[in-house]
Parts: structure tokens; C-alpha cells; sequence
């Protein structure tokens, strides 16, 4: 990572004379060992933590180990990569480390196996095309991300080039493209025109995010795609702010590279990127902001791989991926319109952290980020206009470039709003690892601005009380930003909770899955719920059933006899040839800590308030139905194979009353 020269940039300031103070032959050593042992320290505190949720539901000690280990990791690296003093080459060096160690959590998490939901579609997926050969096979955990085998694709050919498993190739490329991410903010930020201090910064300031220790860490599609964004965006940045036709040029293809591969990857990076990219030519195009030597060819510029990364990816969503609108749709349709009834009262606003796991203070910490966020983002503002009054920000491509990511960094604190709905609140979490790019864009010079503003002559009690403040001001981010993301069930280990996927994989579910695949070999269309299809679905090679409102599975287990269930059901496990029921008895007596039993977004009624299971009593029919055999039964998972009737009743799909009786028509 190089420094940009910018005489006038944000965040730079004047260099200081190294004085007539000798430099100490061998001084590294002892601050390198001080920070080798901040690095053993915080891994194994880390590890301690973990290693007590194991055997605890939870425990305020294992998130005190846990955050002990990332600050022992962190604070001495932020440290030293925001001193003045701190050279480009060590800085950059820092900042390689910095990217590596804040992958250890998600590391230390899961290190030999897949945990999380779309973890094992992604495996799944992988799978299919290491034994096949071919792209865009079906996946039956989530159907849309056979259509962007980026992520798959490249994981295959890391297993094919070296040997490793699945697995264990996936995490080499994840932590790469980790590393990249954080590399790529700070050189965003230089090819912005900011010092490699205020650019490294905004990369620190970007891993605050509620995404970038879980949930861009995991084996999934965004985990990938959003390194992709970020050199992209360094790419058409560069293009932009070209001096000659060899740099423009240049530019341009690896814009254009870079975005083709963020846009078979993933789907809502490729809408983000093209949003990205067409408010910065919109910006660059005012001729009051940007206008200067050389604007048309800029403006142009912009607009040529604006208009390029747009065509392909209308082109990847119109013919390779024509469902992916319908697929995202509901994320912000519904959320607004829950938001809505919420202001209007007619609607239950979600409940932020009511049934959490983390402790008050982490929670407490969760709140603050926004304020934390919004006091960096008015800080960067003032810091612009200031230096456009000043005139040291001249009217320009640079001038109109901050502008741009700074509106888009504000686009995170209406999304927060999103959080209160329950359908808008996923797709509000994973808009942030983008908003943030330009919120750590416009957040970077102004924390040098912070740090440096001690220059005066103040008191040394008003200095140690600033850097305190400043100390605490990043601890609050870096909690408060993960706890925002992932609840803990997910971040910890822990024992069994039914309905948290990160807690649902049993040896006795995997040693059920694995004996149906040896026994009826693989392949076979089964009915099943969320978590055990989770297994069942990646590791045992078999197609679940697709729960939706047009497909309610959750209908047969709901009825008490043979002829409550619709024979419009029947007549779909029929026609799709779904040969087995894989039962989980632990459905009748308890509540999933997801909140859902067979797909997110399905009936409400199906998780009754009063905390008992809708499913009690009502799942003994399966051993009594004629057309069901069953041919597997442990401590609780039962396995049936179907011979499915045509059934004929009269039974309507109605929620249930309040005491959780179906209602049967006569």
C-alpha cells in the first residue's frame, strides 16, 4: 500500500522533523515482543471464551473473555497505525495484520465445518460443481444462489489446485478476500486523495461494522462479493481521477473486470455497486461541483463504466438470474410497509434484543454505534465544508467524489429505521456493510482531525483525557458494531438450542443423515424442517421441500388425523415425488430461538406467544398413518418412507384459535 502525495488532502498534516534524537540499533524488539504477546494473549482469551460458552447457555464471563481477547488484539495495532510518527510501510504492514486477526473469531468459531445457514447451501453448491463439472446447479437450501456461482466457483478451483477439502479452501479464500477488504478500504481512501493515515483509518473505522467479524467472514456469496465491490470502487475511482491515457485505460478494464465478477457473485452487491456507481457520476456531472479542466472527459468517464457495470448486471438478472427481483423484493417492500403500520400504530414494532443472549451492556453497546457513527459522519462533514470555504478542497473530481461517498455513507442511518420491522431488518443488516464504505470514506480525516487536535498547547490531564475518550469511543464501536449484526447464539458456541441454526448440528443429526444417504443412497425429495433439512440438504445430497405460502409443509404436521391434512398438500408431495418424512420430535414441546419452525416469514401463529409449542400432540399421527413406514428412529429424529394417497376432505388452512385447535370445515 502506497501513500498518495495530496499537499491538500484530508487528513494530512504537516510533517514532523525527526529531531536530533539517534534512532536505537535493535529498539523494535521489545515493542515487537509487547505486541507478539498482545497478539498470544488475545487469541487465547478468544479461545477461553468460547471454550466457556461451550458448556453454558450463556455466560457474562465468556463475552468478558471474548472482548478482552479483541481489544488485547486490536487497541495496540489501532494504536500504532494512527500515530503521525508511524511510517506508510509499517502502517501498511499493521493493516495486513490488523485484516488476518480480526478473522480470528469467525476462525476460532467453526474451524473444521460449516455452522451457519447459507454456509451449507454454499457447500452444497460447491459440492455440485467439484462432482458434476457444471455451474448452475439447483440448490435446494436457497434456490437463488445457484445463479451466482462466483463464490462456488472459485472454491472449487482452489480445492482443484491444491488438494485442500471444501472446507478448508473455502476459509484460505475467505481470509484473503478478508485481508483484501480491509486493504481495499485504505486504498479507496488513498486513491481519494487522503494521507495513508487517514486512509488506513477509515479502513479501521470501516471494521466497525455490524458485518465484518461474522457475518462477511462466513462462507456465503457477500463474504466475496463486497471485496469485490470495494476494488472495484478503487478501480473506477482511479479510472476517474486519471492523468493519462495508459492509467485511464488500465482503470477501466479492471473496473470493468471487477465488476463482472462482483455481479456473478452476488446479487445485492451488484445492485449496491451500480447504485454506487451511478450516484458518483450523477455528482461528478454537476457543473458547480466538479466542473474544472478536464470535467467532460470525467464526467464521461464515469458515465462509460457506470453505464457498462449496469448492462451487465441487467443482463445477469433479466437472463442468467431472472428471479432475483422477486427474491429481493420482499426484503425492503415489506419492511417499509411494516415501518409504516408501526408509525401509525397499527402494527407491532419488532422487539430489538428480546431474546438475546448477550448481556445488557453489549446491548446497551449496540444503541451506541449509531451515535458513534453519526458523531464520525458530522465530524467528516464539517471537516469538507470547512476546507470548501477554505478553498482547500477546489471545485473538481476529488471535491465531487467525497461528496458522493459521503451521501452515501448517510444512506445508513435512515436503513437503521428498517430494524424495527421483522422483514426489513435482514436486508437493513446487510446494506450496512456498504453504507459504511462511505461512512468510514467520510469519518477517516476527521478522526486525524481528532487526534491531532491536541496540537495546541493544552494541559497533559486534557490530552490523557481525549486519547481516554478516543479509547473508549473505539471500544464502544467495536462491541456495540457486532452485537448490532448477530445475536450470540450465533457468535458463540454453546450447547444445544433447538431452533438457533449455529446450535441445531448434533452428532445425532449428522449420524441420522449419513445413515439414510449409505442406506437409500442420495437424491431423494424429502419433507422436513428448517435445521434438520440443514444437514440432510448439504452433507447428505437430498432435496428438502421448499416451504412457502403456496407450499405449506408445516400443514401436514399442524393436522391431528389422516383427514385434516388437504389433499391439495398431498396431492403436491405427489406430483413432486417427496418419498420421506424426516420428523424431529423435539418440534412438540419446544420454541425455535429463530422464530421460525420451517422458513423465515412463515404464519405467525405457527410461534404462539404463549411459549408452547402449536405441534404438541400432533406429531404421533406419523406412526399411525397407513401410508407411512417408518424405517428410522432415534433418541429424536424419526425417518418415514411415503406412499402418498390422493386425499379427499373438506379441510381448510386456517390460523388456529387460541387454545391451538385447527378448524375443520364439515
Amino acid at each position: 500500500m502506497t501513500a498518495t502525495s495530496c499537499k491538500r488532502g484530508l487528513g494530512s498534516v504537516p510533517q514532523q522533523s525527526s529531531g536530533s534524537r539517534p534512532s536505537r540499533s535493535g529498539g523494535w524488539i521489545l515493542p515487537a515482543a509487547a505486541g507478539a504477546c498482545c497478539v498470544l494473549a488475545g487469541l487465547g482469551a478468544i479461545a477461553h471464551g468460547y471454550q466457556i460458552g461451550q458448556y453454558h447457555l450463556t455466560s457474562q464471563s465468556e463475552f468478558m473473555w471474548f472482548w478482552a481477547g479483541m481489544l488485547l488484539l486490536s487497541l495496540p495495532l489501532i494504536s500504532v497505525i494512527a500515530r503521525s510518527a508511524t511510517s506508510n510501510a509499517l502502517r501498511a504492514a499493521l493493516l495486513i495484520l490488523y485484516g488476518i486477526l480480526t478473522y480470528a473469531p469467525k476462525l476460532l468459531r467453526d474451524p473444521s465445518s460449516p455452522i451457519y445457514h447459507d454456509e451449507f447451501a454454499h457447500w452444497r453448491s460447491t459440492y455440485e460443481i467439484l462432482h458434476t463439472g457444471k455451474l448452475f446447479r439447483a440448490n435446494p437450501l436457497i434456490p437463488i444462489i445457484a445463479r451466482y456461482p462466483g463464490l462456488h466457483a472459485s472454491t472449487a478451483a482452489l480445492v482443484n489446485a491444491t488438494g485442500l477439502n471444501i472446507w478448508q479452501a473455502a476459509t484460505v479464500l475467505l481470509v484473503l478476500c478478508h485481508l483484501l477488504l480491509i486493504l481495499g478500504i485504505a486504498a479507496l481512501g488513498e486513491a481519494l486523495g487522503m494521507t495513508s493515515r487517514a486512509a488506513s483509518l477509515a479502513a479501521i473505522i470501516y471494521s466497525f461494522n455490524s458485518s465484518f467479524l461474522y457475518f462477511d467472514t462466513q462462507f456465503a456469496y457477500e463474504s466475496m462479493a463486497v471485496t469485490l465491490v470495494v476494488w472495484t470502487l478503487v478501480a473506477y475511482v482511479r479510472a476517474i481521477r486519471a492523468r493519462s491515457v495508459r492509467e485511464r485505460t488500465a482503470s477501466c478494464f479492471l473496473t470493468v473486470l471487477f465488476s463482472a465478477g462482483t455481479i456473478v457473485t452476488h446479487h445485492l452487491s451488484a445492485f449496491s455497486l451500480v447504485l454506487f456507481m451511478a450516484v458518483i457520476a450523477l455528482v461528478l456531472s454537476l457543473p458547480w461541483l466538479a466542473r474544472t479542466r478536464g470535467w467532460v472527459r470525467t464526467a464521461s468517464t464515469a458515465w462509460g463504466l457506470t453505464l457498462a457495470a449496469a448492462v451487465m448486471a441487467g443482463f445477469w438478472f433479466l437472463v442468467v438470474a431472472p428471479g432475483t427481483l422477486s427474491y429481493l423484493s420482499p426484503y425492503l417492500g415489506e419492511g417499509l410497509s411494516q415501518l409504516m403500520q408501526d408509525a401509525q400504530g397499527t402494527g407491532a414494532a419488532r422487539q430489538l434484543f428480546g431474546a438475546s443472549l448477550s448481556p445488557w451492556w453489549e446491548q446497551k453497546f449496540a444503541y451506541l454505534i449509531v451515535v458513534f457513527a453519526f458523531g464520525m459522519a458530522v465530524g467528516g462533514l464539517l471537516l469538507i465544508r470547512t476546507q470548501m470555504r477554505s478553498g482547500r478542497l477546489d471545485p473538481g473530481d476529488r471535491r465531487a467524489l467525497l461528496v458522493s461517498f459521503a451521501l452515501l455513507g448517510l444512506v445508513y442511518f435512515p436503513s437503521v429505521l428498517l430494524i424495527l420491522s421483522s422483514a426489513g431488518s435482514e436486508g437493513a443488516r446487510r446494506s450496512w456493510a456498504f453504507s459504511w464504505i462511505g461512512l468510514a470514506i467520510l469519518a477517516g480525516p476527521s478522526a486525524v482531525w481528532l487526534l491531532d487536535s491536541n496540537r495546541r498547547r493544552i494541559s497533559n490531564w486534557f490530552r490523557v483525557g481525549q486519547y481516554t475518550g478516543l479509547t473508549v469511543a473505539v471500544c464502544v464501536a467495536l462491541i456495540g458494531g457486532t452485537a448490532a449484526g448477530l445475536n450470540a447464539a450465533y457468535r458463540f458456541p454453546g450447547p444445544f438450542l433447538y431452533g438457533s441454526e449455529a446450535r441445531s448440528i448434533t452428532p445425532e443429526l449428522l449420524a441420522a443423515s449419513a445413515w439414510f444417504s449409505a442406506r437409500f443412497g442420495t437424491g431423494h425429495n424429502l419433507i422436513t424442517d428448517r435445521y434438520s433439512g440443514l444437514v440432510f440438504a448439504s452433507y447428505g445430497l437430498q432435496n428438502i421441500a421448499k416451504t412457502s405460502s403456496g407450499f405449506p409443509v408445516y400443514e401436514l404436521y399442524l393436522a391431528n388425523s389422516d383427514s385434516q391434512i388437504p389433499s391439495s398438500l398431498l396431492a403436491e408431495f405427489r406430483s413432486g415425488n417427496f418419498n420421506y418424512l424426516v420428523v424431529d420430535r423435539r418440534m412438540a414441546y419446544e420454541i425455535p430461538e429463530d422464530g421460525a419452525y420451517f422458513v423465515s416469514g412463515e404464519p405467525a401463529y405457527l410461534v404462539p406467544r404463549s411459549g408452547e409449542s402449536i405441534f404438541r400432540g400432533r406429531l404421533g399421527k406419523f406412526n399411525s398413518l397407513s401410508w407411512m413406514i417408518k424405517v428410522f428412529q432415534s433418541d429424536n429424529y424419526s425417518i418415514y418412507r411415503l406412499s402418498l394417497p390422493v386425499a379427499r376432505t373438506g379441510y381448510s388452512s386456517r390460523p388456529p384459535s387460541g387454545r391451538g385447535k385447527l378448524v375443520v370445515n364439515p
